[in-house]
């Protein structure tokens, strides 16, 4: 290094840069991004920056380059002047990531970049690098071409991420076997980051690895672990979650995938908090606290309420609280005779500006399903609970107790905007995702495929994204590989759509109705099939004239045979198919 000049390459092109330890970031000139055919993204703020002559200067955008110094590759992300002293400088924010030391003495800059290793180290591996620049929106996944140019062969591979792509660009890819044809392949990247992530070209995007199916295949004999793992197939939760109709085979690959990500099945810590960035809000506008007694309680419920509050603040859920709001607690007793603790936050909710954030329609999940012949369902444990409530507006949670006043921490159940923030926070974790390999339904999440291979892949994905946010998924309500599922009362298989079983049931079950508010019952529960049942409205008009305004009940034989026609049209297992909009 001589007169703060240093012999660079900026994307293999030599290039001097000058060494600016007092510029608080790094810059390079927009004739040489041009040069380069370097694509420039926008900056998310409008910075001046104030260069050496006194003179402000507003940027075109930043582009990230691959500097090469001593063998030594650093991508870092560089703001675009149009005009600059030297094409190249070197500031403060590069010098700090690379753990620069500069010994003026001797006009010498030693680099400590871990992660800027030299290829000598990857002698096992090759790299892939990005092939042209690439902006992977937020909440999103882009398949995206590689290469090695030293590489001719065709060759199967097995892909990991490399660590700049995941620490410096916040993505990841799932560890893939791909086929390297000439040196290139294609892969699939996954932003789950709330703002766009730029990949430039040249950048290593992964290591690629040779694979040796042989030596895979002893390794999977020689893990005890994992062999008793598979053949105790009923002893372990993950494999009480796989279909029992897939082979061997399948059901290897499919437990390996699963074992990929303890982190979306493990119990979180007390300590540990979900990464998501979705908060429940509380908008009561300026109507003034509401307080409310407590509701009196048996010696009995009174130990329930007592050891549920303990439980939950043993887990961080609820804190002891000094709210002016107060909403009173209800117990409800459940089908095995223990208690549901809930809270009556009927006069919160009165008052809350309501959350018109939508769910999405039944029917367009359905048809979405077009062509599936794998399924899979997770769900989250304790959903609501893996979502912090505002901080200004936990006190409005407060519920009071015979043993004092508690407010939550996390979102509880009977507020009536927690479903709207619920489908927003899934909306955001699978956004890019949702509609095209998976569907989201509150804590309900579908991947769907219609063959195995992409089916593991859009698993990995699936998971790599709720374990990144740091959610938790019941093991107890989740199935992997089925070749049919019951979503929202409906049962889904390649040979189409049919009511659910238990939901039938109850139709046929539903007894002769004696007033109008049976008939409403059943001609509610009819209608949620309404699809399945041709001329429904025809065959339903005798009901629902016992409906009209002031209309006397009066039960006679057109309504018995609308009743009985209703159920008969249900029960007998009708299909339907899936809307294919490429059909003619």
């Amino acid at each position: 290094m001589r007169e703060n000049r240093l012999d660079v390459t900026v994307d293999n092109l030599p290039v001097k840069a000058l060494v600016d330890s007092g510029a608080s970031s790094s810059v390079v000139s927009e004739r040489l991004c041009h040069h380069l055919k370097k694509v420039m993204f926008p900056l998310h703020n409008s910075t001046v920056f104030k260069v050496a002559n006194g003179s402000y200067v507003l940027p075109k955008g930043k582009c990230t380059l691959q500097i090469g110094i001593s063998g030594r590759i650093h991508p870092f992300e560089f703001v675009v002047l149009p005009e600059c002293s030297c094409d190249v400088i070197l500031g403060w924010n590069f010098l700090q990531a690379s753990g620069a030391l500069i010994d003026c003495g001797r006009s010498q800059l030693t680099l400590d970049d871990a992660e800027a290793a030299p290829e000598k180290e990857f002698a096992k591996t090759l790299r892939l690098c990005a092939m042209t620049d690439y902006e992977i929106p937020a909440y999103s996944i882009m398949k995206i071409s590689v290469q090695n140019p030293g590489s001719e062969d065709t060759v199967d591979m097995i892909i990991n991420g490399s660590k700049p792509l995941a620490y410096k660009k916040e993505i990841f890819l799932p560890a893939t076997l791909v086929t390297l044809s000439r040196g290139k392949t294609e892969i699939w990247v996954v932003n789950g980051q709330s703002t766009a992530k730029v990949i430039p070209q040249g950048m290593c995007v992964a290591h690629a690895e040779p694979f040796y199916p042989d030596s895979i295949a002893v390794i999977s004999e020689a893990s005890s672990s994992v062999t008793k793992f598979a053949e105790n197939k009923q002893s372990t939760e993950f494999s009480q979650m796989i279909a029992s109709d897939l082979n061997n085979d399948q059901e290897r690959r499919l437990l390996a995938v699963l074992q990929e990500y303890p982190g979306a099945f493990k119990k979180r810590k007390e300590t540990e908090s979900p990464r998501v960035t979705v908060k429940h809000r509380i908008n009561t506008g300026d109507h003034p606290p509401l307080s409310q007694r407590a509701y009196r309680v048996s010696p009995t419920e009174h130990r329930a309420i007592h050891d549920e509050v303990e439980k939950m603040l043993e887990h961080r859920i609820i804190r002891p609280s000094e709210s002016p709001w107060s909403s009173p607690v209800v117990l409800v007793r459940k089908k095995d005779n223990s208690w549901r603790f809930c809270v009556d936050y009927r006069r919160l909710n009165k008052v809350t500006k309501k959350d018109v954030y939508p769910l999405p329609r039944i029917d367009d999940i359905l048809d979405c399903m077009q062509g599936s012949k794998f399924f899979s369902s997770m769900d989250l444990s304790s959903g609501y609970w893996q979502i912090e409530v505002n901080e200004s507006d936990r006190e409005k949670t407060a519920f009071i107790t015979p043993e004092g006043l508690y407010e939550f921490n996390v979102m509880p159940f009977g507020l009536c905007n927690a479903p709207a923030t619920f489908e927003r926070m899934m909306d955001n974790l699978l956004r890019h995702l949702k509609w095209t390999m998976c569907l989201c339904y509150l804590d309900d999440i579908i991947v769907f495929s219609q063959t195995f291979e992409d089916h593991l892949q859009r698993l990995k994905i699936v998971l790599q994204c709720i374990q990144e946010a740091g959610l938790v998924l019941n093991t107890k309500k989740c199935v992997f590989g089925v070749r049919q599922i019951t979503i929202l009362g409906h049962v889904v298989s390649e040979d189409g759509i049919k009511p659910d079983p238990e939901k039938v049931r109850a139709v046929k079950n539903f007894p002769v109705p004696k007033n109008v508010h049976d008939v409403r019952s059943f001609l509610g529960l009819c209608s949620y099939y309404r699809r399945f049942i041709k001329n429904f409205c025809y065959r339903a008009q005798p009901l629902q004239e016992l409906l009209k305004g002031n209309s006397k009940f009066a039960w006679g034989l057109d309504q018995t045979k609308s009743f009985e026609n209703l159920k008969t049209a249900l029960i007998s297992d009708p299909i339907l198919g899936l809307f294919d909009e490429e059909a003619p």
